[in-house]
């Protein structure tokens, strides 16, 4: 089987355009919308988004989900978790104009020494958004991340335990899982969430002097080699896209990106 490979626009470039060129150039039909013009998709006024619509549909590119910031604010603060709950119901409203169903979720800004009674407060909050889902008939696609409070497998294990709904499927990132302290993100990981596993974001990464640092793909300490082999002997048929963060010092994106597609590519050719 052969892989649909995809990228984050804004991974390539902020410049739509180009982004699209890049990506058509490397022979990429698959992208998701996340930041355009230095704004998330789902902040841009009508007139850019009417823009945004029409150089998708020219480029005969395939959106394969929106990259929505909803839930990245404090668990405490009501008036931004309803700002939130708004932002979660415009990414609603515009996927189906790129003919996607599948809109992005997170867990908060990340608590230090997270207790029970924490746990408790995320998921009755967690709890609108997923019924919201529901009663749209989209899928939540949640994406763990070190930065907030569901990064490792675990924490996703706990996740997919309490909500047990069809709307509620997961972006799954290995990266993010090592940088969380996942340290056996994959296949152990993914293996533990595997069934939930709607799309998957790719980064390298690793830990120097005690900092955390983006790589190429191939550069780090993430085994994309056995994930991607347990990902194909799990018949998986949906996207894996470049979400890398790496930058090389004075690129916006396209060489930096283009490091880690390559990387990609030779991995890919290494699996059996």
């Amino acid at each position: 089987m052969s892989f649909k490979i995809g990228v984050v626009t804004d991974e390539i470039s902020q410049d739509l355009v180009e982004a699209i060129e890049v990506a058509r150039s490397w022979g990429l039909e698959h992208i998701e919308l996340h930041s355009v013009w230095g704004q998330n998709i789902c902040h841009i006024d009508d007139a850019t988004l009417s823009r945004v619509v029409s150089i998708v549909r020219q480029s005969g590119m395939t959106v394969t989900n929106i990259d929505s910031l909803t839930l990245r604010c404090d668990l405490d603060n009501d008036e931004a978790y309803a700002e939130h709950i708004a932002h979660l119901r415009r990414s609603i409203e515009i996927a189906p104009l790129f003919g996607t169903n599948i809109v992005r979720l997170f867990s908060f800004w990340k608590i230090e020494n997270i207790t029970e009674e924490h746990w408790k407060r995320i998921f009755d909050k967690l709890e609108l958004p997923v019924r919201i889902a529901e009663s749209e008939d989209i899928i939540l696609g949640f994406e763990n991340v070190s930065s907030g409070n569901i990064g490792t497998s675990e924490d996703l294990q706990k996740l997919l335990d309490y909500f047990d709904s069809p709307n509620l499927k997961l972006i799954w990132d290995p990266g993010n899982a090592y940088a969380a302290g996942d340290f056996s993100p994959n296949p152990t990981g993914y293996h533990r969430v595997k069934d939930r596993v709607i799309h998957v974001h790719v980064k390298d990464v690793d830990f120097i002097d005690g900092k955390r640092v983006w790589l190429p793909i191939g550069a780090g300490k993430i085994d994309y080699k056995s994930e991607l082999q347990a990902l194909k002997e799990d018949e998986y048929d949906g996207v894996i896209a470049l979400e890398t963060h790496f930058r090389l010092p004075n690129d916006y994106g396209v060489e930096s990106t283009r490091q880690s597609y390559e990387g990609l590519m030779q991995t890919l050719k290494e699996i059996s």
